[in-house]
């Protein structure tokens, strides 16, 4: 009577176990088996005799079935069973992963390798090819029938000689109750697992049984023959396991030996105790700060000789999960009517399985699980209105594994609006979304002492008034969430007015404002303005006054009908990556102030990317391209602004240089758009000039005026380029500027032209002996443009090259002008020459042949003195008479035709 109650008490141990690799007998079943012997196909190959095999590698199956999981178990399965014969298999886990390394993964490509490249691959001496051939179960009332069929072959991968196959088709009828004890454990796992699994992996047991024994193998002493595993189950499949789980597994075999198992190579060892004769039995409790994904459980049994055996987990890889998911983050609430909008950002986690919403009616304690959902969002519905509630979140993952609880918030049922608003706000206040849209009649002021709060998703529409802030605004809307600031049907209104507001604690975020007079209007106060969109606004943000700090990060600032953002005043504001794009006017507007103007987007702009009428504003790092007018423009009466580091739409700084007016300090440029562009050097001179210049150099406005105390060359291939409006002067009887292997790109404007000038306080003519002076053959073209060149012995002394002179005055030289040596023929264009003494307005000698058209002669000694054995070609000029006096010209020149009044085109005093 004790034993029977012993065996149903052990019957019940197992009764929550799920299976492993189940290998029925001939009585311990559920339900009792058709008792049948392998009644199935086998060969040995002649070969195999004399020539087995020492390791073996069992390569994935070929699956001929629609069943997926037969892939995995039907191979682990026929695996169990071959590692108890005496080869040397290769673990399953090693042979995937020495074809994975060789490129193979698909079965069917991997069973039309030859042996001998598996061989080669896995470096064993034989392989087994399998294929499923059937996997299913078919039912009959209480009882059903279930199918499992394969084809198993063994080839030697050196000869690639055949060495041994079976193939059978293995069918089970079950049915009937189980009474002993082994019969109560099946049934207990079948309860619990999947029936059909267990049923069909049984089945799998028998076929491959019977099918293995016919395998010849080494013969072995009966001492070191390992003991026989039977049965190996667990109830881990299908689910991730906690910390305080238990895991519970049982062995059959034989009886008398010691029994352990391994949780892949997570934990190793796990001892088993002996509960019945042949069948171990241990449970595993899982602590906090274990985990194991996809593990495999393997059964170890040892007899006691030291022989052991393994049995490998066929139904699955367990995972063991003791790491909570991360808490929610950015829980926020929106009250409608009768209930409360929650969301929170959803969490990355891959095994994430759901949320977990808890309520309380106060804020710290009191909080019960109300709501359960996979999504980032709910809604907490039939609620009183105007009542609060607080509200926190947690995540779990599949393991059941649940997140700490995020911070609370507070959520309040509110009922639909509009909601007209006017007048003084004197204590706390909340706008709520749900109350939208909000009315504003008349001017809203928000007074010292208060704080004007508005939810994310709130619609402010303005018949007018402005919101005047003297205390503090707490405007935060989120991506899902904008807070809309707008006219009353469109119609325009004054905008956000922070007035002299003392604290910097006003935030403003994820909005947008359209249609006001000036979007944000910051009068010495400090708020913080971020992820705002700016558009069809008169002006998108000004800001004005000694105390004003405002940051003004990450915004949208475009389609303003005026500037996107004027700056005035004292004012200190930050301005970073905004990006400010097809505003009417300028970008920026600086008409005071000292902003830090940094890693913006201008683009598009109807005027000047940055407009600087006053103020030292610092531009760092932005991308300034593509507007119609210039990218930086300062005011020529303030002081040098350095604009470095930024990019222009170009990397050549010739091009950089011409977006650029005033005196702006560009000696470094991105070569490609923030935040990826490197930073280069761009050569620009500053101070007194003389040496020798042998890289391409700049002149610049903010620089000027420069002073050549000495001869200058430009050599090496090198040219100087000179922005509109510089002054190169030149101290009495210094050098000029000398060309070997250079040039001079000189293009003025005609509203700032490039002088060279004396740099005598009383200038005149023949202070200095020369502006520039060509002197050497070079391929490098010099160009001068509305510029100036007066005071000199010579103004130009061009002995070689093509330059082009046009569009210049060159006056009160007392030698020449211009004098033309050896091959030179620079085109004289659509200048003055005016009160030239000497040789006269043009000098020529050797060959020189310079082309003279459509330019103005005055009050010069001479005209036009050719020494050259080249005809001159001097058409269509002004002489100052018509017909000019022809003591004007000596040489071999062509004056005829001439125009019979001044050049209009042609640049003048």
């Amino acid at each position: 009577m004790h034993s029977i109650k012993r065996k149903m008490v052990m019957g019940l141990i197992f009764l929550l176990i799920l299976p492993g690799c189940v290998v029925a007998t001939k009585k311990d079943v559920v339900p009792p088996p058709i008792k049948s012997l392998y009644k199935g196909e086998c060969k040995v190959g002649e070969y195999l005799k004399n020539h087995q095999p020492r390791t073996v590698a069992i390569l994935p199956f070929k699956n001929e079935t629609k069943k997926e999981e037969a892939f995995e178990v039907v191979r682990r399965t026929f695996y169990n069973h071959f590692s108890s014969l005496r080869y040397g298999d290769l673990e399953l886990f090693k042979v995937d992963q020495r074809l994975k390394k060789a490129g193979f993964t698909d079965p069917d490509e991997i069973n039309k390798l030859s042996p001998q490249r598996l061989g080669k691959i896995l470096g064993v001496d034989a392989v087994i090819y399998g294929r499923i051939t059937h996997y299913d179960r078919a039912y009959a009332g209480v009882y059903s029938k279930v199918t499992v069929g394969a084809a198993v072959k063994m080839v030697d991968t050196k000869a690639n000689k055949f060495l041994w196959s079976g193939q059978h088709v293995q069918s089970k009828h079950q049915g009937g109750v189980p009474t002993t004890p082994v019969g109560l454990i099946m049934t207990a796992i079948s309860t619990a697992a999947n029936i059909r699994q267990i049923e069909l992996l049984r089945t799998s047991d028998d076929l491959f049984r019977g099918m293995v024994k016919t395998i010849p193998c080494p013969t072995v002493a009966e001492a070191s023959r390992p003991p026989a595993i039977k049965m190996l189950v667990h109830d881990a499949v299908g689910s991730a396991k906690k910390a305080g789980d238990i895991i519970k597994v049982v062995l059959e075999g034989d009886p008398h030996c010691a029994a352990s198992f391994d949780i892949g190579d997570f934990k190793q060892g796990i001892e088993m105790k002996e509960i019945q004769s042949g069948f171990y039995e241990a449970k595993y409790q899982v602590l906090p700060g274990d985990n194991a994904h996809e593990a495999i459980i393997t059964g170890c049994l040892t007899d006691e000789m030291g022989n052991t055996a393994k049995w490998m987990d066929v139904m699955g890889a367990i995972t063991i999960d003791t790491t909570p998911p991360n808490i929610p983050t950015c829980l926020s609430s929106m009250g409608h009517n009768h209930e409360v909008a929650l969301k929170w950002n959803a969490n990355k986690e891959e095994d994430l399985a759901q949320y977990r919403i808890y309520r309380s009616q106060t804020p710290l304690t009191g909080y019960e699980p109300i709501l359960s959902t996979e999504f980032n969002k709910t809604v907490d519905t039939g609620i009183d209105n105007y009542k609060p509630f607080y509200y926190k979140v947690s995540a779990l993952d599949r393991a059941g594994n649940e997140s700490e609880l995020s911070p609370s918030i507070k959520g309040m049922a509110i009922p639909p609006g509009p909601t007209h608003v006017s007048g003084e706000i004197l204590k706390d206040t909340v706008w709520y979304a749900g109350a939208s849209p909000y009315v504003i009649e008349n001017d809203i002021y928000v007074r010292p002492k208060a704080t004007l709060v508005i939810e994310p998703g709130t619609r402010l529409e303005s018949k007018g008034g402005s919101i005047i802030i003297q205390g503090q605004l707490q405007a935060v809307g989120d991506k899902e969430g904008i807070i809309i600031f707008n006219g009353f049907d469109g119609g325009k209104w004054a905008g956000i007015i922070f007035d002299r507001v003392k604290n910097d604690k006003s935030h403003v975020s994820f909005c947008q404002v359209k249609n006001a007079l000036a979007g944000l209007t910051v009068l010495s106060s400090s708020p913080f303005v971020n992820h705002i969109e700016f558009s069809k606004n008169e002006i998108g943000i000004l800001i004005k006054g000694s105390f004003s700090k405002p940051q003004i990060i990450e915004n949208d600032i475009h389609s303003n009908t005026d500037s996107g953002i004027l700056v005035s005043e004292a004012s200190s504001p930050v301005i970073t990556g905004n990006i400010i794009k097809a505003n009417g006017r300028h970008g920026i507007f600086c008409d005071g102030g000292n902003p830090l103007i940094q890693a913006n987007s201008i683009v598009g702009c109807g005027g000047d990317g940055i407009n600087v009428a006053f103020g030292k504003p610092k531009i760092i790092g932005n991308n300034i391209h593509d507007n119609n007018g210039l990218a930086v423009v300062i005011s020529p009466k303030g002081e040098p602004i350095r604009a470095s580091d930024n990019w222009w739409g170009s990397a050549d700084p010739t091009v950089i240089l011409s977006r650029t007016r005033g005196k702006v300090v560009v000696d470094s440029a991105l070569d490609s758009p923030a935040p990826n562009g490197k930073p280069f050097a761009i050569s620009v001179l500053h101070g007194r000039l003389g040496g020798s210049i042998t890289t391409n150099s700049h002149l610049v406005l903010a620089y000027s005026p420069y002073v050549v105390e000495k001869k200058l060359d430009i050599d090496n291939g090198a040219t100087l380029y000179i922005q509109p409006g510089v002054i190169v002067s030149f101290n009495p009887g210094s050098g000029g500027i000398e060309l070997k292997d250079g040039g001079v790109y000189a293009k003025g404007t005609k509203d700032r032209p490039i002088s060279f000038i004396s740099s005598s306080p009383s200038p005149a003519a023949g202070d200095y002996p020369f502006a520039v002076k060509s002197i050497k053959k070079t391929k490098i073209v010099s160009f001068f443009e509305y510029c100036r060149f007066q005071h000199g012995v010579n103004g130009l002394i061009i002995e070689y090259g093509k330059p082009d002179i046009t569009y210049s005055i060159i006056s009160d030289n007392s030698q020449s002008g211009i004098m033309c040596g050896n091959d030179s023929s620079p085109k004289i264009e659509y200048n003055t020459l005016i009160r030239n003494r000497g040789t006269g307005a043009i000098f020529c000698k050797a060959m020189s042949a310079p082309r003279i058209h459509y330019n103005n002669f005055l009050n010069n000694a001479f005209a036009i003195q050719s020494f050259s054995k080249i005809q001159i070609d001097a058409q269509n000029n002004w002489w100052g008479n018509s017909p000019p006096d022809e003591g004007l010209f000596i040489g071999n020149i062509t004056y005829k035709p001439w125009l019979e009044a001044q050049a209009s085109k042609a640049y003048g005093e």
